[in-house]
């Protein structure tokens, strides 16, 4: 795999040093590293001689410079500089390699414009002129700055004395005291527990002015500023609890409240972070029985409550009545389960704007901590689920009645999280995938709700497909061409994806049960959403190395959960919206401009009785007697021209069927 490139463009601003003669002589045109004396530093403050000011920080943040300091044997900092007879840099840019495959190998670099730090079998150099494979990371902890390569760790070593002063080390005692200093929007994290909304309120109902809460990393840390923000506009409370006051009262809409906070320590350590911008949303109702789903959202978070904005805009203010995450919530090699669980979920959680949800893994997430964070929304999940997922929302179970919030009009939906881990298997650095135990796991499931079913909608949400990329006839690009077949090799055509979906069909055939098979993941092979439902044909791996395949038709919905991102491949920003319309369910892929662009009404084949929802949730019976009412010119500006109002549609779809715009079915 090519790791390194030649000295490699990171950034373009460098840092010229302007500190006076270099300490040690080279040759001419010889690249080396040396050391440079700052102005001075204070209170983990360091003054460059131009008068810049840069703050000690704890750890190195992805596409943010630093300045790296040894300590001198008198105690004074000395900046790390690179020199050649052209240039002398100390400004230096850290990237974290996130646009890769989940089993790609870690990797970061440290460069300025005309240098790369770099290790290579015991020795420094100022650039990268090597291929290597496995883990390459430059990280900063315990004091030291130090390179882990596939296991092994090395530490920048400090010889003041020396003409060549600076080298590795495998000895931790013999690394060098180092000190790293940011500037700008980014210096060190310090939010532990980012603010979130209790949960979403109903419009009129005289709900509270809601609470906002952040808690620091380290009870270590002291504030110097806490600014809190409405929709953008700066508030006035320099507290880590804030009363959104400015929010009591108002219609229906999604609000965003954030905060940004600054401190330090008494080690001299600068902290500041913008936290995540926590929604809250003001509903008209929820919408019993329907669900939104994304895939493949990797850290744009912000989309998620955009999402659940355009399904209010939809439907004229209700709120689906429960959230499903189908997978990749992060960037880059697989995350594991703490990193998930501390960094990213908190931040899920505000963006969801107290709307319930549950959670499966992709191939860049940990199966383990999806599984606790559906778990940890206590919506019917099975206590032991694991790496591999298993049940993790039922809809009637006494958990929904006792804790849901919408979800309490979910009740004819059960949702099955298949994580992406159960059709993983590795043999050292080699990875294969199949659905072989899935297959197992999956039938128990299936039996047991059979035995009991009640003619729920069965979501059975998987990071991955069942179909053939590129012979599938669905499977095209943004301009309508197929891919390329076979293309994403066994990760994307995964082993017994034809038992599996065989299985499936059997149990809809037999009990007459209503699933749908929700996925995502194609995006980075440029797949484009498409929905496939009773009576279409699905073309699946038998065993990829064998380019095996075989075909049936289908007996349950089959259909993308929409790539909800727009960093890699075809993913356009797009995630589904579910939901049961009398004896039909609607299956609608909308895209963050609040346009429909895939729909399939979708049959259903069994009755469920739902039980009688209170006022806060939209009836699908309910007659537009208030809809009759209004004038033609209070109504939203559609483009259809008709007047014509039918009582038979329900007064929450009314709306949406009237916005929808699509482009295509």
């Amino acid at each position: 795999m090519d790791i390194f490139k030649k000295r490699t463009v990171i950034i373009t601003a460098a840092a010229v040093c302007s500190f006076g003669i270099h300490m040690y002589a080279y040759a001419a045109d010889e690249p080396y590293y040396t050391v440079k004396a700052p102005q001075g530093e204070e209170n983990g403050v360091l003054t460059l001689a131009d008068g810049q000011k840069w703050y000690k920080v704890n750890g190195f943040e992805d596409e943010n410079d630093y300045i790296i300091c040894v300590k001198s044997s008198d105690g004074s900092q000395k900046i790390f500089t690179a020199e050649d007879s052209r240039s002398s840099e100390y400004i230096w840019h850290y990237f974290r390699r996130t646009i890769v495959t989940s089993v790609a190998p870690k990797y970061t670099t440290l460069s300025s414009s005309s240098f790369r730090l770099t290790y290579h079998e015991g020795q420094l150099y100022t650039s990268a002129d090597w291929w290597t494979d496995g883990d390459n990371v430059w990280d900063y902890s315990g004091g030291t700055l130090n390179f882990s390569e596939n296991g092994s760790i090395h530490y920048l070593k400090y010889t003041e004395e020396s003409n060549r002063p600076f080298s590795c080390t495998d000895n931790a005692a013999e690394a060098a005291q180092v000190c790293i200093y940011a500037k700008g929007e980014q210096l060190s994290r310090c939010i532990g527990k980012q603010p979130a909304a209790e949960s979403y309120v109903i419009e009129g109902s005289g709900y509270a002015a809601p609470k906002f809460t952040v808690e620091l990393s380290d009870k270590n840390i002291i504030t110097d500023s806490v600014k809190w923000f409405v929709d953008g506009e700066e508030q006035d409370c320099a507290k880590l609890t804030f009363t959104a006051d400015s929010l009591k009262g108002k219609p229906v809409g999604v609000h965003r409240v954030g905060c940004l906070i600054e401190g330090h320590d008494a080690d001299g350590v600068h902290y500041r972070e913008r936290s995540a911008d926590a929604a809250f949303v003001i509903a008209k109702g929820v919408l019993p029985d329907s669900f939104m789903s994304f895939s493949d959202i990797h850290e744009q978070y912000e989309f998620i409550d955009r999402a659940v904005e355009k399904i209010m805009e939809s439907t004229g203010g209700y709120i689906p009545s429960l959230v499903v995450c189908t997978g990749d919530l992060v960037n880059g090699p697989t995350a594991d389960k703490d990193r998930m669980l501390n960094r990213y979920y908190p931040q899920i959680v505000s963006h969801l704007g107290g709307l319930d949800a549950v959670f499966v893994s992709g191939n860049h997430d940990s199966g383990e901590a999806a599984s606790v964070m559906s778990l940890r929304a206590g919506l019917g999940a099975d206590m032991d689920n694991g790496f591999g997922g298993g049940q993790i929302f039922r809809g009637m179970s006494d958990a929904v009645r006792s804790k849901g919030r919408n979800s309490k009009y979910a009740k004819g939906i059960t949702v099955y999280g298949m994580n992406f881990e159960n059709a993983l298997y590795r043999n050292g650095n080699e990875f294969t995938y199949s659905y072989d135990r899935t297959l197992k796991d999956l039938d128990s499931f299936l039996k047991k709700t059979a035995e009991n079913y009640k003619g729920e909608l069965v979501v059975i949400s998987a990071h991955s497909g069942l179909h053939v990329l590129g012979i599938q006839p669905e499977c095209v690009n943004a301009n309508g061409r197929s891919i390329g077949k076979w293309i994403g090799e066994n990760q994307y055509n995964i082993d017994s994806s034809y038992e599996l979906a065989k299985l499936i069909n059997s149990y809809a055939e037999k009990y007459d049960m209503d699933i749908m098979y929700l996925f995502g993941h194609d995006h980075s092979r440029g797949e484009t959403e498409f929905i496939l439902g009773d009576g279409d044909t699905l073309i699946s791996t038998e065993k990829y190395a064998d380019s095996s395949y075989n075909s049936q038709e289908l007996s349950f919905t089959y259909g993308h959960s929409g790539f909800l991102s727009t960093t890699i491949g075809s993913a356009n920003a797009r995630f589904s919206f579910i939901y049961r319309d009398g004896d039909h369910y609607s299956y609608n892929i909308m895209n963050l401009d609040g346009e429909t662009v895939r729909h399939r009404d979708i049959k259903a084949k069994s009755d469920f009785i739902e039980p009688a929802v209170s006022t806060t949730a939209a009836s699908v019976t309910t007659a537009l007697s208030a809809a009759k009412a209004k004038n033609s010119a209070d109504s939203p500006k559609t483009g259809d021209g008709s007047g014509a109002v039918l009582a038979a549609v329900p007064v929450a779809l009314f709306v949406f069927f009237l916005s929808r715009k699509r482009k295509n079915k």
